[in-house]
């Protein structure tokens, strides 16, 4: 319990002339409040955070194709959409970092808040058009694959210079995906389609002697 003293009528004689006891004793207890709580196993920030923009696709379903000029078979991406998404995340990643990164190299701790679009199915007609059915599946249950999703952006982060393999993502801290109806009630779920990103570099923990 921090105790906080209030003299209300009373000003300071030392220090900056006319400012109330009271207000520098609660910003002492805030400042106070928000040491204890920082959390000690990470910064207070992310090493890197982006917001990209796009349609995210999911990357690891493959098809056979039959190459015309060798007649090999060779496995390539189902989904036509993984390539504009992957260079969607480089370009926003790219942007982001700035001059002068380095890569990081480091064991990390990943966020990826997926937001997918609402297929029009899912809404009324008429005046009803923009509300969402109540036989709407509330939230994306199915496909993209949440994992596929993921490993697409994590490549693209690699191909961007943001860490120097995917394989520095030890740990996931969230990972989620849902429709854009949840803007304004699920944290970083965006108004439009697109994925908010943050890494933060995870420290060894040391045993004690």
């Amino acid at each position: 319990m921090i105790n906080v003293p209030l003299f209300a009528d009373e000003e300071i004689t030392a220090g900056v002339v006319g400012v109330p006891k009271t207000a520098v004793a609660l910003d002492e207890a805030s400042a106070h409040l928000d040491y204890v709580n920082a959390p000690d196993d990470e910064p207070a920030r992310p090493a890197f955070e982006v917001t990209v923009y796009g349609a995210p696709a999911p990357q690891g379903s493959k098809s056979p194709k039959r190459n015309k000029h060798t007649n090999r078979i060779h496995l390539v991406e189902s989904s036509k959409y993984v390539k504009p998404w992957r260079d969607d995340v480089v370009a926003a990643s790219l942007q982001a970092r700035g001059r002068g990164w380095k890569p990081l190299t480091g064991p990390l701790a990943a966020e990826m808040i997926f937001t997918l679009t609402r297929p029009k199915t899912h809404f009324g007609t008429g005046r009803n058009s923009e509300r969402v059915r109540p036989s709407a599946p509330w939230i994306p249950a199915g496909v993209p694959d949440l994992s596929k999703l993921a490993r697409s952006t994590e490549d693209a982060l690699t191909t961007a210079g943001i860490y120097r393999d995917d394989a520095l993502v030890v740990e996931y801290r969230r990972l989620m995906k849902r429709y854009h109806t949840d803007h304004g009630q699920v944290p970083d779920v965006m108004e439009v389609s697109g994925c908010v990103i943050r890494l933060w570099p995870v420290e060894q923990e040391r045993a004690e002697v």
